[in-house]
């Protein structure tokens, strides 16, 4: 007889009401019902003791149960912390109980093997309950951002609107209201940028990707336009643009609205953070073509492998220059331009990637000449 089973069946009460004592002093329990403190508790013990009797160390016998009850306490607030102190206490509980009330005497020690057991099935529980958890928690996180971004379009858009408005009255505007006018405009522009990153964030972290709808294109045409847009609005910049003479074929199925949103990312993290000149180029590879921005300034080694991490900290963004970014140049950003850039090359089967090393860093991405989003280079 397996005497640690049989004993948590029969101890079950005792297990429960100490169990219960211990984590009402978890701060999520305070304002809980004991039913819903208890949840799948009891179930819980019913199926270690059945582990322990079989001496099945897996998830089988637990059947679920530590997913589902890991889901129940994201949406009472329990943080990690406290979901994995619940698991632990079930342990101290028993091994407790079971010391004081317990068959262990001398000729009894080789029967408390099932205790290891025990020990085991009760690791793969935590495991399972910290990995569910996760995975529900970032859900309902990048839901949140995502209906966050969608709600903040409209009245953005009456705020955007209302500024155009009145920097296209020709007379009755004095030259403080312009100013104020174009300075609402321009911070609308920016945070209609943040809205999108948002936007695009959550979308391609709930959907598994970034939709792509691949058109044919020619390469140099598409990048010439989105940098002489991108230099008529920073005319104080110098942004050199090779792309228009550069050797080779360059005709391409791509999805170009995503692909110029890889060359505003782009050029818009060197604006922001590099020196000039900033320089743009095109190269055939064959079967796969490559778009690199390059600019004065180096990356920290350290950083290179956090760039492309959504929300990177700002201190493994600042670079290229000896001193410290002006506060202007770090407004609207989020630390999701290089992470969108990554995500869309993956979704046309390519990569991104970083180099920086004799004052200059340059931004590189690869894509095949027709997009195959199931490939990786």
């Amino acid at each position: 007889m397996n005497t640690l089973a049989e004993f948590i069946r029969v101890r079950k009460a005792s297990i429960l009401d100490e169990w219960l004592a211990d984590v009402r002093h978890l701060p999520s329990a305070h304002v809980q019902p004991t039913e819903k403190i208890c949840d799948h508790i009891p179930d819980f013990i019913d199926r270690l003791a059945d582990a322990v009797e079989r001496e099945d160390v897996g998830a089988v016998t637990m059947r679920g149960l530590p997913n589902l009850h890991a889901a129940v306490r994201v949406r009472e607030g329990y943080d990690l912390r406290q979901v994995v102190a619940e698991y632990r206490s079930i342990r101290t509980v028993i091994c407790r109980l079971y010391r004081e009330q317990g068959d262990i005497s001398e000729e009894s020690r080789p029967k408390l093997k099932p205790i290891n057991t025990m020990n085991a099935v009760l690791d793969t529980a935590i495991a399972d309950a910290v990995d569910q958890y996760s995975v529900d928690q970032g859900k309902a996180r990048e839901m949140f951002i995502g209906m966050l971004g969608h709600d903040l379009r409209e009245p953005l858009g009456t705020i955007a609107f209302s500024a155009n408005v009145l920097l296209e009255r020709l007379d009755g505007l004095d030259a403080r209201t312009r100013k104020s006018a174009a300075r609402i405009a321009a911070s609308a522009k920016r945070m209609e940028s943040m809205i999108r990153d948002l936007l695009d964030f959550a979308r391609g972290r709930l959907d598994g990707g970034f939709p792509i709808v691949p058109v044919p294109l020619e390469v140099r045409a598409l990048v010439t336009e989105t940098v002489d847009e991108i230099r008529h609005s920073n005319p104080d910049r110098e942004i050199v643009c090779l792309a228009r003479d550069a050797s080779g074929a360059f005709d391409a199925q791509w999805d170009p609205d995503r692909v110029a949103q890889v060359m505003m990312n782009l050029l818009g993290n060197a604006i922001a953070h590099g020196r000039d000149p900033i320089v743009v180029r095109v190269e055939d590879r064959s079967e796969w073509m490559a778009i690199e921005v390059a600019n004065m300034g180096e990356i920290p080694a350290a950083a290179l492998p956090h760039l492309f991490l959504p929300f990177s900290p700002p201190d493994a963004e600042r670079r290229h220059g000896s001193t410290p970014q002006e506060p202007e140049r770090r407004r609207g950003h989020l630390g999701l331009g290089l992470y969108i850039v990554s995500e869309i090359a993956t979704a046309h089967g390519g990569k991104a990637e970083a180099e920086s090393g004799d004052g200059q860093t340059i931004f590189r991405v690869i894509l095949p000449r027709i997009a195959r989003p199931a490939s990786r280079v």
